[in-house]
C-alpha cells in the first residue's frame, strides 16, 4: 500500500461505496464495510504481543483495500475477493472460502512458501487454512525472506539500502520484522512515476518522482484540467495524474488542513472523519466507521450479528 495513512484518511471518503441491501443479513450495502465486517466476524485475528498497528479496515471504508487485518501485512485480497466477502452475509463458510482454502495439514504457527510467483500462507484463521497471493499479477516475484515469503522485486538489506530507481519507479526496502535478524528485507516499488507523468530521479540521496511539467509552486493545492489532476511536487515541477484511468474524476475538495484543493474522486467535496480511537472499539452493540458522509455508525445486532466485541461484530 503506497499511500500514507494521511492521504488514505482524507481521500477514501471521496468515493462512493456499494448500494442498498436487505436488513438483518449482515450487510450494510457498502462493499468495503461489509467485506471487513464479515471477515473480522468469521476470522478473528490472533493475539500478538506487541500488538500490530493494523487498523480495523472498515474504519476507513477505503475502496483501494488490498489487505484484510491479520498478521504483519494482513491477508492480500483482490477486488473480486472483496466483493465475494461482501456478498457472503452471515455465512462464515462462504466468507472464508472467498479468500482461503482448508489446509490438509495443521499450521499452528504461520507457514510461508513460494509456489512459483505465488505466495502461500497457512495459518489458523478458523482451523488451518491457506491463503494465496499472486505476485505475478502485480508484476512482482515471490521472494523468500528468512522464515517468511512475500511479493517483491528481490531481497535487500534495510541497513545498507541505497535509494534507487528501477525503470521509472522509486524503490524501497521493506524490513522483515518477525524475527531478530533485521538485515533482511524485500525490495518493493514505492511509487510508479509514470502514473503521474513524472520521471524517477535520485536527488540528495532520495529517490523521488519529478514531474515532467513546467515549473510551479510546491504545495499550491493543485488544479483540474478536465479529469486530469495537476499537482506541484516538492522539486517544483508539475505532475499530471489521469483520474479517469482509475474510473474517477478530478474534483474540488475545498480547503482542508492538508492544503489539498483538488483530488481524484467520485464527487466534489471532502469529508474529513474524526481520527478517534473509538473506531476500533464497541459502543454497546455499535461500531463507528468512516464513509463519504463522515463519521458513521452501525449496530451489529440490527444487522443480524450476535453483538459487538473488541471492535468487531461477532456471530
Amino acid at each position: 500500500m503506497l499511500w500514507g495513512m494521511r492521504w488514505r484518511w482524507l481521500l477514501s471518503s471521496l468515493l462512493v461505496l456499494g448500494c442498498g441491501t436487505a436488513p438483518h443479513d449482515g450487510e450494510t450495502g457498502q462493499t468495503i464495510v461489509d467485506a471487513c465486517l464479515h471477515w473480522t466476524a468469521c476470522a478473528r485475528p490472533p493475539s500478538i504481543d506487541p500488538p500490530l498497528d493494523f487498523p480495523y479496515c472498515a474504519s476507513y471504508a477505503d475502496p483501494t483495500l488490498r489487505a484484510l487485518p491479520w498478521r504483519a501485512d494482513g491477508v492480500a485480497v483482490t477486488p473480486s475477493e472483496v466483493q465475494c466477502l461482501a456478498d457472503a452475509g452471515l455465512d462464515c463458510a462462504a466468507a472464508l472460502d472467498c479468500v482461503s482454502t482448508p489446509s490438509p495439514t495443521p499450521c499452528d504457527t504461520p507457514t510461508y512458501a513460494c509456489d512459483g510467483d505465488t505466495v502461500t500462507l497457512c495459518d489458523s484463521f478458523a482451523g488451518a487454512r491457506v491463503v494465496r497471493e499472486d505476485c505475478a499479477a502485480e508484476g512482482l516475484h515471490c521472494v523468500d525472506l528468512g522464515e517468511e515469503s512475500h511479493c517483491g522485486l528481490g531481497t535487500c538489506d534495510p541497513k545498507t539500502f541505497q535509494a534507487a530507481c528501477m525503470g521509472n519507479a522509486t524503490t524501497s526496502c521493506r524490513a522483515v520484522t518477525s524475527w531478530d535478524d533485521k538485515s533482511l528485507g524485500g525490495l518493493i516499488v514505492a511509487d510508479d512515476c509514470t502514473a503521474s507523468d513524472a520521471a524517477c530521479a535520485v536527488i540528495d540521496g532520495m529517490a523521488q518522482c519529478v514531474g515532467n511539467g513546467p515549473a510551479c509552486v510546491p504545495f499550491d493545492g493543485g488544479k483540474c484540467d478536465g479529469d486530469t489532476l495537476l499537482t506541484c511536487d516538492a522539486s517544483g515541477h508539475e505532475r499530471r495524474t489521469d483520474c479517469a484511468a482509475t474510473g474517477e474524476r478530478c474534483v474540488s475538495v475545498g480547503p482542508n488542513p492538508a492544503g489539498i484543493a483538488f483530488a481524484c474522486g467520485s464527487k466534489p467535496g471532502l469529508v474529513v472523519c474524526v481520527a478517534d480511537p473509538s473506531f476500533s472499539q464497541c459502543h454497546g452493540s455499535s461500531l463507528e466507521y468512516c464513509d463519504d458522509k463522515g463519521n458513521e455508525k452501525l449496530d451489529c445486532t440490527e444487522l443480524g450479528y450476535a453483538g459487538c466485541d473488541s471492535g468487531h461484530c461477532v456471530l
